[in-house]
């Protein structure tokens, strides 16, 4: 098994949330799960699995929410986890990644301003996994996110 590393990068796309911050990202339809004394939010979604309601981790959603996506034929849409604190993460369902590495990161006008053509796939991708996010639409989000 590989190391976990922490990245910085400037994604496009829809930033979900998770259960540490009750989906902040999304105007979906949530529902509670609860096992071992403990309770947490998912989105109310027809493809929910057996993990996702029986233990409160954030990687049963992108497992699934990432296997529904390739069968419908938008597998090359990242669903990356992000850092929402110390041991809290959600989720940004993203068309691009622009990895910093360390180091500043050169912006390209050009390129950042051609990501509208990944509003219609992004916009498909909310319908397959049918959820309503709050931003009206697509956005530029710096964020850490684990590999």
């Amino acid at each position: 098994m590989g190391a976990i590393e922490n990245h910085t990068a400037l994604m496009y796309g829809y930033r979900l949330g998770g259960p540490a911050d009750g989906w902040a990202g999304l105007a979906s339809d949530l529902t509670w799960y609860s096992a071992d004394g403990e309770s947490w939010l998912m989105p109310r979604v027809s493809w929910a699995t057996e993990a996702m309601r029986e233990e409160n981790h954030g990687d049963h959603f992108a497992g699934a929410a990432e296997e529904r996506l390739a069968a419908f034929g938008l597998g090359k849409l990242l669903l990356r986890t992000y850092s929402i604190g110390p041991d809290d993460e959600g989720h940004i369902l993203a068309a691009t990644a622009r990895e910093a590495d360390g180091k500043p990161l050169p912006l390209d006008v050009a390129a950042m301003s051609a990501v509208s053509q990944y509003d219609a796939p992004l916009a498909r991708a909310l319908s397959v996994l049918e959820l309503r996010p709050h931003a009206m639409k697509p956005e530029w989000i710096m964020a850490s996110y684990y590999a």
